[in-house]
């Protein structure tokens, strides 16, 4: 029991800032591919054994013009502009997601860099997220097996379109929705405690409209403070525990 206490006491120490997700694409070394010709990159979702750092899962959320998911997504090894370094791509709908459990964090903050390219008038880069499971989703390793990629149009819509035009379905959070950006910027949200303590939320990146403009995305990452488990409920199953060993050696 003594050691448990001394387990205890160093769980009360209190709660610390952890970064519990970080995304740059840097890892990527390999960029075969030249879409368009003289843009070099990696086609396909982000994998793990390409150099992402993270699982990532692809989606589609309104109807494409044409092609696969996988195919509107790509690594580009340049971002273009203020950035020189390896990006994510989206465009026609589709986009990046990855997902955390956030059980036992707080303050729990999203921050990101994005700019558009060759954005026309109805284009829009998205970003937001969803608490709770999304069921189109099966088993992903982040290699882009099949359980990596979801249609959401009908499952998870994002929108609800009417003679009025878009409106939210309440599926989604949505944290921004701008027009065409040709320079990088970066958005930092403080989430709502909505998103804390949640087996799973989801957050999505994606262009809205665009067949062959892009949506651009990187160095993504979610830092919170990870509360630990307050000592004296500890202390309290170890007690359980005891009582239920000491009470088996007296039977």
């Amino acid at each position: 029991m003594r050691g448990g206490a001394v387990v205890a006491l160093s769980w009360s120490v209190g709660a610390s800032a952890a970064t519990v997700f970080s995304e740059n694409f840097e890892g990527y070394t390999s960029f075969p591919d030249q879409i368009p010709w003289g843009d070099p990159g990696n086609k396909g979702i982000p994998k793990i054994s390409e150099g992402a750092a993270e699982v990532w899962y692809g989606g589609r959320f309104e109807t494409p013009d044409n092609g696969s998911i996988d195919s509107d997504l790509y690594i580009q090894k340049v971002g273009g502009g203020s950035n020189p370094t390896h990006t994510g791509r989206f465009e026609d709908d589709a986009g990046l997601l990855f997902k955390l459990n956030t059980t036992n964090l707080d303050n729990i903050t999203l921050s990101f860099d994005w700019r558009t390219f060759l954005a026309e008038t109805n284009d829009r880069f998205v970003a937001g997220y969803h608490v709770g499971p999304i069921s189109g989703f099966g088993a992903c390793t982040g290699e882009g097996e099949a359980g990596c990629f979801a249609d959401l149009r009908t499952s998870l819509p994002w929108y609800r379109t009417g003679m009025m035009g878009k409106t939210l379905t309440g599926n989604w959070t949505q944290l921004l929705r701008a027009n065409a950006a040709n320079s990088w910027s970066n958005q930092t949200y403080l989430l709502p405690d909505a998103v804390e303590n949640q087996s799973e939320v989801w957050f999505a990146f994606w262009l809205d409209n665009g067949e062959g403009d892009h949506g651009k995305l990187d160095n993504v990452t979610v830092t919170a403070t990870v509360v630990p488990v307050p000592a004296a409920m500890w202390l309290f199953g170890s007690g359980l525990a005891g009582f239920g060993v000491f009470a088996r050696r007296q039977r």
